[in-house]
C-alpha cells in the first residue's frame, strides 16, 4: 500500500501534465485566455512551462503556509499542498478540454 504522500505526489505530477498539456492544446487551437491573472502574468513573462510551473508552485505556498503556521506537520504539509495542486490541476485540464470542444463558455 503507497503511502498518502505518494499518492499526492502521483497526482501532483499527473495533474500538472494534463494542465500544461491541455492548456497548450488551449491556447495553440483557439482563443484561450487563461483563468488565473497570476497564471497569465507568468505565462506571458516565463512562457508557458516556467510560467505554468511557477503558478503551480504560488499554489502549493496558498495552500501550505497557513496549514503550516497552523501547526501541521511538514510531512502532511507537503502532501496536501501535492494533492491541493493536483486536484487543482486536474480540474482546470478538464476546464480546458470542455473549452477546447465548445462546451465551455
Amino acid at each position: 500500500m503507497p503511502s498518502r504522500f505518494a499518492v499526492a505526489g502521483c497526482l501532483l505530477l499527473v495533474g500538472i501534465a494534463a494542465d500544461v498539456g491541455t492548456t497548450y492544446v488551449a491556447l495553440t487551437g483557439s482563443e484561450y485566455v487563461e483563468g488565473s491573472p497570476v497564471g497569465r502574468l507568468f505565462i506571458s513573462r516565463f512562457g508557458l512551462l516556467g510560467g505554468m510551473l511557477l503558478t503551480k508552485a504560488v499554489g502549493m505556498a496558498v495552500i501550505g503556509v497557513p496549514v503550516a503556521v497552523a501547526g501541521g506537520t511538514r510531512r502532511f504539509v507537503a502532501t496536501l499542498m501535492c494533492a491541493g495542486v493536483g486536484v487543482l490541476s486536474l480540474l482546470v485540464a478538464a476546464r480546458n478540454l470542455l473549452f477546447v470542444a465548445g462546451l465551455w463558455p
